[in-house]
């Protein structure tokens, strides 16, 4: 599928930051040495991005709520 509407694209690109996100929070979650400030960093860039998913999703007239 060829996403051609810019808003769509920037949808498309923040749940990818998204997910790559989530990937790397596991990741140091599940480490030996576990990593608790790069951690919170990831989650903090993720709940940034969260917000910023809202706003774009917003102006399609689509009122969501995040409960995390």
């Amino acid at each position: 599928m060829e996403i051609h509407n810019e808003r769509h694209i920037e949808i498309f690109h923040t749940l990818e930051k998204i997910e790559r996100l989530n990937k790397a929070i596991h990741f140091h979650q599940v480490m030996e040495n576990k990593d608790d400030l790069a951690i919170e960093q990831y989650k903090e860039l993720k709940a940034q991005l969260t917000q910023q998913l809202l706003k774009l999703l917003n102006g399609m007239d689509l009122n969501l709520e995040v409960a995390a």
